[in-house]
């Protein structure tokens, strides 16, 4: 099966990272205030976020299914010791491996199955009293936020195919927060960012 991702692997840093870069610098900060030591980040991209983590001394790893992107990551001096390629349906550790999980931008970008794999993976995979990020679409509401996602919608457009029609599907459902809808709402942490147009949920494991 071809990478949809080769092509745009090499323009994603300087295009993407500009954008997600304050978010990503706010979740390192989490984990630290929570003393997060372990954590993986599921569909790392060209892996910014697994490094600023392990500058900060945070045992980061990242997993990714895109060859293209893995190897841009693996360019970096830290990236081959680091990151492995794989698929967030089929997490390769044991259970209970993280005290922290992140999926940044990639829930809406795969199927309502696949959808449902992963978040039972990540919950496989983090140890008790963890904290799984979310970082995906919601709907806005306000006119700010409408303009955003006009942009963002353009984005995913461009990209195309199951992408695409994934994303589409997501928003149809009612995005992010209609996804974390089964989560007892006392463990869920919502902070809108992006004009409101995207959220930052934090869910915190039972101990």
């Amino acid at each position: 099966m071809s990478d949809p991702y080769t092509r745009s692997a090499p323009f994603y840093n300087p295009i993407v990272e500009p954008w997600l870069r304050p978010i990503k610098k706010k979740i390192v900060q989490e984990c630290l205030r929570l003393n997060l030591r372990s954590v993986l980040d599921v569909g790392c991209g060209t892996g910014t976020l697994v490094e600023l983590m392990r500058k900060e001394g945070i045992q980061a790893m990242g997993l990714d299914p895109s060859p293209g992107m893995i190897r841009v990551s693996r360019g970096n001096s830290w990236g081959p010791f680091f990151l492995v390629r794989g698929r967030g349906e089929r997490l390769p550790f044991p259970s209970g491996t993280f005290q922290g999980l992140v999926y940044s931008m990639v829930l809406h970008e795969n199927s309502p199955i696949r959808r449902k794999e992963m978040l039972a993976e990540a919950l496989r995979v983090l140890s008790p009293g963890g904290t799984l990020f979310i970082l995906d679409y919601q709907k806005p509401s306000t006119p700010l936020g409408h303009s955003a996602r006009r942009i963002e919608y353009l984005v995913e457009w461009a990209v195309g195919g199951d992408h695409f029609r994934n994303y589409r599907q997501f928003m149809q459902e009612g995005a992010l927060p209609a996804i974390l809808s089964h989560f007892p709402p006392d463990r869920v942490h919502w902070e809108p960012v992006f004009c409101g147009s995207m959220s930052l949920a934090k869910i915190f494991m039972q101990p």
